[in-house]
């Protein structure tokens, strides 16, 4: 824990000053990191990562590529031995050996050491250009569109694309190939940097990355050269509404008021094609437009039919603190019968006299030509967004989602990535906009598809069209968290699924309920589906899985201050908040197997249950490896876990497994947080047991604007088991940041301990209540949760630049799963009665045995002192024979025994 804590904070620093929305590169390497040997070029960046280049004129490049942008890093310390055509370079950790001519095996090699098979003794490793690079952890691919798990596609996966290689290896090394990317020149405008091609010729430029198992280290390398992942607005890390749909407004600011009248939190509402003509994308004996694309697949006319007032619906959506984004396929360009066609002709031809088409846009017979797309060209970039996007912007669009699924490369710049340069430029030109406002200006954000190395600098990845299925479900762990290994820190999923597999016809609510408990975990929290009324999102239609649904949703919600801290810890370090299990345990094999589990920030280990429930028990199962710790606490049941160990986990649909790491401290939000757009000054510290010491930061700025560069708070928390009891210590706040509450209402949350015997707030003794969650007392009290058995102190609104000690004379009692047997018994109770009503007892007379157990919760809350006594009182041996003797049908009999008398 003081390592992660010490990372962390050393990492604000450092980088405090080195946020800017709009890139600006650094892509020259200082003076003394080159080395030149006929016509290659090394660039020594650091220790382990080498830049190496050959080109047949002998003319090598400092220019930005697209992947790499950032070469002005600290030279570090290497030698140089020459002996005729021959060159070796040693650094700390690597050597180079260069025999002249083009990249072969036959001629480079790159020799470093690393931790052998037993994870101690160090072996020997050596690289030649064409080796198999096997042992490549990867990155990602660009979409899961059709993705089932089972079909294999014409490279021989599971993906419709190959994923691309990332800089992390078993093998200790990896290599980056920007030979073929293009460069991303200086230009003399607003831009700042524009696409060209490569100079002709036979050219090389690789950047072997050589780091051993030291992940972590090689990701902070990587962003160094490649970019930031810059940290998006904090709205982003709610929940997203979106659905395939033909809404009309009305039914838009319905399901805003549904959201808000169940107490379902929510931040962003996604409007699909059809805010836009499509026609149905089928126009019998016209089913293409003039780019000989689907007609209405791209459109930028409001279908006013649905949206009289496009202006009025987005504000009443920003009214229910629902920021808005609309979806975009650009490939057709301007066809003639769009809004913004007129204005933007006539812009982009007051920019330039190169363009495609005839002149002045009109075709024979005077009738007005289509604009073919053409982003790679500035004059028609800067007409776009100036005549085409920003009035959409101006009527109240926050954000784009750039669904592009056409044509792969332009047909302007050979070989362009039509996907990448979508990216880097809806996300420059947010930036440029409000350049002039400095640090106070908003952060961009935009929502789009993987576009190869160096998409990660433009934040939100989206997925694709993947099919409802429970091995699509268990497959997005894995995928989430491999994409870290390249800095892409930011998917988004189709929670529940985007389309049906064949022959399904109906929405599963127990697999949906599962894939939104494990969206929890996933960087972007966002539900969405195809037009099929089988795909069915809207939560409030499934009652019996309503609760639980909600409750996901919720915790999502509780959690955003870890997540936000997560986020920026993913910008200073270049480590992704879902990240497999091997940065941190790289030497134990099943760190790589166990792809169903992940780490989502520095303490939380994560899971997903795919797989359905047994029908008559109702409990599904999931089986665990606990990662070397000391130890993980299982917070929906209150389970400690040794480290080092497996456990086969049986859960119910209102149980979503979740472990903090021993002694681990999770910031969370206030209780009734409704948007993370609202200003509040609450927050929860809820301190876990197993370990004698723990601690962690809490990350805070503005929530909006780049002044995270150097405008920030931190809040230091510690905790400490001491004889009898538990020490919490919340340090002063430290930095600012403008709208920076200066008050805070504190919690301390201390689930699994026994009732205290005495609680002091910095040495001061604080009395019990009943109901101390329920009031905002002037003065500390602390309350005990007979359901969670849990203790929470809850502290005044006070000065956050003062100190708080917490000192509870407690134990941890209840590590058993206690919880997880309270809240079963609550789950419970309705159907106990109603199965009592129809086969025992109409007037719902339960058996003393029966009201004695489900009363347990309820006797805690009233009695927290006498939480043992209950529980043990609760003989669970005796409770089975008590059911099997009851006159209830065999299956529910067999369900409550094994929800409820397991030891």
């Amino acid at each position: 824990m003081k390592r992660f804590l010490l990372v962390f904070s050393a990492s604000l620093m450092l980088f405090a000053n080195q946020a800017r929305a709009q890139e600006e590169f650094h892509p020259k390497a200082r003076e003394g990191a080159t080395v030149i040997q006929g016509n290659a070029r090394f660039t020594v960046l650091t220790p382990e990562l080498i830049r190496m280049e050959w080109s047949e004129d002998a003319v090598f490049e400092d220019r930005a590529t697209l992947g790499i942008v950032s070469r002005d890093l600290e030279v570090p310390a290497y030698k140089v031995r020459r002996s005729g055509r021959n060159l070796t370079i040693t650094t700390s950790s690597l050597t180079l050996t260069y025999k002249g001519g083009r990249f072969s095996k036959e001629n480079l090699s790159v020799s470093f050491s690393m931790k052998g098979p037993d994870g101690k003794k160090q072996v020997r490793k050596t690289w030649h250009p064409g080796d198999d690079d096997k042992g490549n952890l990867l990155g990602t691919c660009r979409t899961l569109d059709r993705f089932d798990g089972i079909r294999v596609f014409e490279h021989g996966g599971t993906t419709c694309d190959p994923y691309d290689k990332g800089v992390l290896s078993r093998d200790g090394w990896a290599v980056i190939d920007e030979s073929s990317r293009h460069i991303l020149a200086p230009v003399d405008s607003d831009w700042k940097y524009w696409v060209e091609e490569r100079p002709e010729g036979d050219r090389l430029d690789w950047y072997m990355f050589a780091y051993g198992h030291d992940y972590t280290r090689a990701l902070g390398d990587f962003i160094k050269v490649a970019g930031r992942i810059p940290l998006p607005p904090k709205y982003a890390l709610g929940y997203w509404w979106c659905r395939y749909w033909l809404y009309s407004d009305a039914e838009i600011i319905d399901l805003a008021r549904h959201f808000e009248s169940y107490g379902i939190p929510a931040d962003v509402f996604i409007i699909d094609m059809d805010w836009h003509d499509t026609w149905g994308r089928k126009v019998r004996n016209n089913p293409r437009d003039e780019a000989g694309q689907s007609i209405g697949w791209t459109g930028y006319t409001w279908k006013r039919e649905l949206f009289p007032s496009p202006e009025n619906l987005l504000h009443e959506l920003h009214s229910f603190h629902m920021k808005t984004s609309l979806n975009l396929h650009p490939a057709s360009g301007i066809q003639v019968f769009e809004e913004p066609y007129e204005r933007f002709v006539k812009d982009y031809l007051s920019r330039t006299d190169d363009y495609d088409g005839p002149k002045g846009y009109v075709k024979e017979g005077n009738t007005p030509a289509y604009v073919p797309f053409r982003m790679d060209q500035q004059a028609w970039a800067d007409a776009y967004f100036n005549s085409v996007i920003r009035p959409l912007e101006e009527q109240g669009v926050d954000f784009w989602w750039l669904d592009w699924q056409q044509f792969r490369e332009s047909k302007y710049v050979a070989g362009l990535s039509n996907t990448f340069w979508l990216n880097y430029t809806f996300w420059n030109d947010m930036a440029r906009r409000s350049a002039d406002l400095g640090e106070k200006a908003p952060r961009p954000m935009i929502y789009h598809r993987w576009g190869g190395i160096g998409s990660h600098r433009y934040q939100v990845g989206f997925s694709g069209d993947t099919y409802a299925t429970w091995k699509v479900l268990g497959y997005l762990p894995y995928f989430t968290a491999t994409a870290s290994n390249i800095g892409y820190a930011w998917w988004g999923h189709d929670i529940g699924g985007h389309q049906q597999p064949k022959g399904v016809r109906h929405t599963d609510p127990e697999l949906y309920t599962r894939w939104l408990q494990e969206g929890v975990f996933t960087p972007i929290f966002k539900t969405h589906s195809g037009k099929d009324f089988s795909m069915e999102k809207r939560f409030w239609v499934f009652p019996d899985h309503f609760d639980a649904m909600r409750e996901a949703i919720r915790l999502r919600y509780d959690l955003s201050p870890y997540i936000y801290t997560a986020a920026r810890k993913s910008y200073d370090t270049g480590i992704g908040m879902c990240r497999p299990l091997y940065y941190e345990w790289p030497e134990e094999d099943k760190s790589y197997t166990r792809t169903e589990e992940f780490m989502f920030g520095d303490d939380i280990l994560a899971t997903v249950i795919c797989q359905p429930a047994d029908k008559v028990t109702g409990l599904a199962k999931r089986s665990m490896w606990f990662p070397e710790a000391e130890g993980w606490f299982e917070v929906s049941t209150g389970t400690f876990y040794k480290g080092g160990t497996e456990a086969e986990l049986q859960v119910t649909i209102n149980e979503n497994p979740w472990f903090v790491r021993a002694g681990g401290i999770i910031p969370l939000a206030g209780k009734n947080i409704r948007s993370l757009q609202e200003s509040s000054n609450e927050i929860r510290f809820m301190a876990v047991p197993g370990a004698d010491k723990g601690s962690a930061v809490l990350y805070e700025d503005d929530g909006v604007s780049q002044s995270y560069a150097s405008e920030y708070a931190t809040t230091e928390i510690r905790q400490e088991r001491i004889p009898g009891g538990v020490r919490i210590s919340v340090s002063p706040r430290s930095g600012n940041y403008e709208g920076m509450p200066a008050d805070r209402r504190v919690s301390i949350i201390l689930p699994g301990v026994s009732a205290p015997q005495n609680v002091t707030v910095n040495g001061k003794d604080v009395p019990y209540d009943r109901f101390a969650e329920l009031q905002q007392s002037k003065t500390p009290v602390w309350g005990y949760s007979g359901e969670d058995l849990t203790a929470t102190v809850y502290l005044p609104e006070g000065s956050a630049s003062e100190s708080i000690v917490v000192e509870c004379s407690c134990t941890a009692l209840f590590i058993n799963g206690e919880k997880g047997l309270m809240k079963r018994l609550r789950t419970l109770m309705p159907e106990i009665k109603a199965e009592f009503a129809a086969s025992i007892d109409k007037q719902l007379q339960l058996t003393p045995e029966l009201l004695q157990a489900l009363g347990t919760p309820s006797f805690i809350n009233e009695d927290p002192a006498g939480a043992a006594t209950y529980l043990e009182s609760l003989n669970l041996a005796k409770l089975r024979d008590h059911i099997e003797s009851l006159a209830l049908p065999a299956d529910f009999k067999h369900k409550l025994i094994s929800q409820l008398c397991t030891e």
